[in-house]
């Protein structure tokens, strides 16, 4: 009985656990390449904005290189994650049907933006508590200056707090596949600019558009205990926690971005100059629970 249920099974299951695998690294691999692709490209077009840079100071090298080490690593958990839900849904069935329809696509992939937004949120405040911080959320915040490559530079259990909505988001969305898969590289380049240290987000995220700019996040980084979203600004006008600033110092940088997208070096008040960068050069060095040191 045993050596027929060997014959019949282990070949069963040792396909299915290939096919897991492989679903991890082609995922992993759509991932680092559109991490890569994107950091480059962005790197690019900074390098054509000059004084509009958000933050005065710059980052270490030592510290892009870390950002970059650790984001590679990074990426292979948000991989299994995703790669293992796809599977548990491609495999066995295990989640909604997806709507159908152009329109039933359109509304999936907006929901999903909605509830990861949501996830994020909640989420990203809980680690960023007493009980959470030190050991889950400091290392991103070791870079005060975010750089493109800084984007996936976080712990495994960061990660897990997340990013777990993907290994769960066909129990909570009713959306196909590839619907999944675009909104995760929508929320990977989206990351990745946000995290480029200069405001590119322009008139689409001009207040009092729900979209986040880049400034968003730049002043998570600078500030700690505010902003916590990633695609909306929704949830921090809601519940108090968006910076008191933020509108005006994006409607700058926006300015200060397409002045030097002109070719215009008169000073246009970017937070590099003014304002902001003064008050996050005293507020940055002070981190949420005590002294980083």
């Amino acid at each position: 009985m045993a050596g027929s249920f060997r014959a019949i099974w282990a070949p069963m299951i040792a396909e299915e656990l290939a096919l897991w695998a492989v679903t991890i690294v082609a995922v992993y691999a759509l991932l680092v390449a559109t991490y890569w692709v994107s950091c480059r490209l962005v790197g690019h077009l900074n390098r054509r904005l000059g004084a509009a840079k958000i933050q005065a100071r710059q980052t270490p090298p030592a510290q892009i290189r870390r950002d970059r080490r650790q984001s590679l690593l990074s990426l292979v958990a948000i991989a299994a994650m995703f790669g293992t839900g796809h599977w548990l849904y491609a495999e066995f069935g295990w989640g909604l049907a997806p709507a159908r329809g152009i329109a039933g696509t359109l509304l999936s992939l907006a929901l999903s933006l909605v509830l990861f937004d949501a996830w994020f949120y909640w989420l990203h405040r809980l680690i960023h508590t007493r009980l959470f911080y030190s050991r889950v959320h400091r290392w991103h915040h070791l870079t005060v200056t975010p750089v493109a490559w800084s984007n996936n530079s976080d712990r495994l259990a960061d990660n897990f707090f997340l990013q777990s909505y993907w290994l769960v988001a066909h129990f909570l969305v009713p959306a196909a596949p590839f619907v999944l898969l675009a909104h995760k590289l929508y929320d990977q380049l989206t990351g990745v600019v946000g995290h480029s240290g200069y405001e590119h987000g322009g008139f689409l995220c001009w207040p009092p558009s729900p979209l986040v700019g880049v400034t968003h996040h730049d002043q998570h980084h600078r500030f700690f205990r505010c902003n916590y979203a990633t695609h909306f600004t929704l949830w921090d006008r809601l519940m108090g926690t968006l910076h008191p600033d933020h509108d005006r110092e994006l409607r700058r940088n926006i300015a200060a971005t397409a002045a030097a997208r002109r070719g215009d070096t008169s000073p246009v008040g970017s937070a590099s100059q003014a304002g902001p960068a003064s008050q996050a050069v005293k507020t940055s060095s002070t981190w949420p629970f005590g002294s980083s040191k």
